[in-house]
């Protein structure tokens, strides 16, 4: 295909078995753009995003797609998400996240539920606006208590969440404040470090006080008229936005079990680096009698994860022959 033709028509035409929807298309434009203008990188981000949604990718968190299921439902009361409609003078994303809800109960919150239902709102958005823009999360934790989050980071859920925002979803998460963590026990703050560990150093930012957000926003500026009454906007209050994105996701029910069918159906093209190694391992073999190299692509697919969703053919089992008075096989 011609270099003319845009990222998402060539890289569909080289990866994709079938033909990609005008949605699909609007989707991996901006991959190039999520990664700084890396063709290469977005190539590579693309293949991971369609893995992550595909068999044996975030099985727990982008599969069974049920937004009235009990526990998704138990979450948009337990924890706030709102996506602000409008966006900062910069033309970055907001979302305020309240974990938990004011009025939430001590029991402990689903991790499985409150990030599979994250996903589903930015599947959402991204579906209304498909334009790029950074991303910036304001989690307020005033009211968290070690019994929320008892249990929390058992299990790869966040870590999960984590891996996709950072290398393969289209939108990039380039800020994380947590706000008004001076109520927090040594403990729990302990736990939310764990949570979101990877982003620590760069990304994650924390604030012991009820600040603007305008101020740990820096030299951005959000307008008033786009944010909660809590934060000192005009946009409504936070139960109000949260209550109308649970509307949304209960009406988008059957779009987002139809996109979970559809990527977990879809059939990637080998990558043709992957094709050049397993060429080069069937050289090796006949070249060498004494190895017999066996690639471990599909024998052992089980085994794959998804942090290595990008290295292809990962390496191979070896069975060593030794010719003597008697064969050993290691």
């Amino acid at each position: 295909m011609s270099r003319a033709a845009s990222f998402a028509q060539r890289w569909a035409q080289d990866n994709l078995t079938r033909n990609p929807s005008d949605d699909e298309l609007m989707i991996l434009n901006l991959f190039p753009l999520t990664c700084d203008g890396d063709e290469n990188e977005a190539t590579r981000r693309a293949r991971r995003y369609y893995k992550a949604r595909g068999p044996g990718g975030l099985i727990d968190l982008w599969h069974k797609r049920h937004p009235d299921d009990e526990d998704i439902l138990s979450s948009c009361q337990d924890a706030y998400i709102v996506p602000l409609r409008a966006r900062s003078v910069g033309g970055r994303r907001m979302t305020l996240v309240r974990l938990p809800a004011p009025m939430a109960m001590d029991r402990p919150l689903s991790a499985k539920a409150l990030l599979s239902r994250w996903l589903m709102i930015l599947d959402i958005r991204l579906r209304e606006d498909p334009s790029p823009g950074e991303e910036v999360v304001f989690i307020d934790v005033s009211d968290l208590q070690p019994s929320h989050v008892k249990n929390h980071f058992r299990g790869t859920y966040w870590k999960d969440f984590v891996w996709c925002m950072k290398t393969a979803y289209p939108l990039r998460f380039t800020e994380i404040h947590v706000i008004n963590t001076q109520r927090l026990k040594t403990m729990s703050l302990l736990l939310l470090h764990i949570g979101l560990h990877p982003w620590k150093r760069k990304v994650l930012h924390i604030h012991s006080k009820a600040e603007e957000i305008n101020q740990a926003m820096g030299f951005d500026y959000f307008p008033p008229e786009g944010l909660p009454h809590e934060y000192g906007g005009k946009a409504g209050a936070m139960k109000d936005l949260n209550d109308e994105w649970t509307k949304k996701l209960l009406s988008n029910s059957k779009w987002l079990q139809s996109e979970e069918r559809k990527f977990y159906d879809t059939e990637l093209k080998p990558e043709p680096n992957a094709r050049t190694r397993h060429r080069s391992a069937v050289r090796l073999r006949a070249s060498n009698g004494s190895y017999d190299m066996i690639t471990r692509t599909h024998s052992c697919r089980s085994l794959h994860r998804h942090d290595d969703f990008d290295e292809g053919t990962y390496g191979a089992y070896r069975t060593l022959k030794v010719t003597s008075d008697s064969d050993f096989y290691v």
